[in-house]
């Protein structure tokens, strides 16, 4: 699923009225196999949808996502 993809999910997801969150790449330190503006949905059963990185990025995205969900607040993790 590319990036354009993911938005269209989250629009989906939106319109009936699914929670998720939409994570999005904003700064990359090498090496990584992720690129900044790279993003992907989270559901709340952690289903990643899109792309966020492999094995050492994911399970973080997806621990910080299912935490927002629960709280509501954004973030940024590292």
């Amino acid at each position: 699923m590319n990036a354009a993809e993911v938005l269209i999910e989250a629009g989906r997801l939106a319109s009936e009225g699914r929670p998720y969150v939409l994570a999005t790449v904003v700064s990359v330190v090498r090496p990584a196999s992720t690129r900044r503006g790279d993003r992907a949905l989270v559901t709340p059963d952690g289903r990643v949808m899109g792309w966020i990185g492999g094995a050492c990025s994911e399970p973080t995205v997806v621990r910080e996502a299912l935490r927002a969900l629960a709280d509501g607040e954004s973030r940024v993790a590292r």
